[in-house]
């Protein structure tokens, strides 16, 4: 263990009067994730490099989430230090990072492969866990409309996503297009406000059919349709991966149309915004093709060419992620 990281969890000991009990770095994160103990409880440290634009995040994030556990407890709930914050600011080394603390989750990743794991039950109250989320966060004080920390803006630095530069001007072109189309989309209190953005099936455990959700770093501004879309993204991304096609479609109009009957019993969603899940899908496709180009940029070989050939073709053919048919769904509900 680097003498950085045991500067950080003896300041961690020391604000949250807490042992370590695991000083390896946990799963991966683009933070560093440790296990600690209060009083034989464990809890989830998470530790992030500073910046302004990081505080000012994780302080938007923070108080978020907090309120939303306040009457929820579906997610993991933040834990105040000694000094009664939600998070705290230290220096290690010359460097100075910030601290959080959470309930663990209890439970494990629901298993894809497993019916008795992965089925209508898990799908349904996904789907009202969102639902409540949203239907709370419209009563939510800081859920502003048109603040910092929106869909098209990157976290860390203020610059627009869509400006991350890739050689590839046919997916530039369909990026800017499908921006487009998203940014004419109609904004109001009951359509667009904070949403978490990145719940699959790596980011909850279930404990006993008890849904825990966590990793809420990717919360931003959004439309509420497009949570729903990406969980679908990402849904199918798990489980249609090799599939052929029609079983993808299958797949994603079971799932979808479980998904949003739970969703609605916790919420409202207007019969507009489903057929909009595959606009906010395609622009998905764009963003997940740049990430991939992006991160392996200096590799001679990218080790995941298959899934920027897949996606290219996708998306230089206006092709939807998953074939949906939209008035089905609709029907069904």
């Amino acid at each position: 263990m680097s003498k950085n990281n045991k500067l950080l969890l003896q300041h961690a000991e020391s604000l949250y009067n807490a042992k370590v009990v695991n000083e390896n770095i946990l799963g991966n994160s683009a933070n560093l994730i440790f296990e600690i103990e209060i009083e034989q409880v464990p809890f989830i440290l998470r530790v992030s490099e500073y910046s302004s634009q990081k505080k000012s995040h994780i302080d938007f994030e923070l108080h978020w989430v907090n309120y939303l556990t306040n009457k929820l407890n579906n997610i993991v709930k933040p834990i105040k230090s000694i000094n009664n914050n939600l998070y705290e600011i230290i220096q290690a080394d010359d460097k100075s990072y910030i601290l959080c603390l959470f309930e663990k989750a209890n439970g494990k990743i629901a298993d894809c492969n497993n019916p008795m794991e992965f089925n209508d039950k898990l799908f349904f109250d996904l789907g009202i866990l969102m639902g409540n989320m949203h239907r709370l966060t419209k009563e939510y004080s800081k859920n502003l409309i048109k603040q910092k920390f929106e869909w098209c803006v990157n976290r860390d630095d203020n610059t627009f996503c869509r400006d991350e530069l890739i050689s590839d001007e046919d997916i530039q072109l369909f990026e800017r297009r499908y921006y487009t189309e998203i940014q004419a989309l109609p904004v109001s209190k009951d359509t667009y406000g904070i949403i978490h953005s990145d719940i699959h099936l790596y980011n909850f455990f279930v404990d006993n059919d008890h849904i825990k959700l966590f990793d809420f770093d990717d919360c931003r501004f959004d439309w509420y349709a497009n949570d729903i879309a990406r969980t679908l993204f990402f849904m199918v991304q798990i489980f249609g991966r090799s599939k052929p096609e029609k079983e993808r479609t299958e797949f994603a109009e079971s799932f979808l149309t479980t998904y949003l009957k739970g969703y609605r019993q916790a919420n409202i969603i207007d019969k507009y915004w489903i057929p909009k899940f595959n606009l906010f899908m395609k622009y998905s496709m764009t963003d997940g093709y740049k990430f991939v180009k992006n991160h392996w940029r200096n590799e001679s070989v990218n080790p995941h060419q298959e899934y920027l050939d897949w996606h290219k073709n996708r998306i230089i053919n206006d092709l939807p992620y998953v074939f949906i048919d939209y008035n089905k769904i609709i029907a069904g509900l």
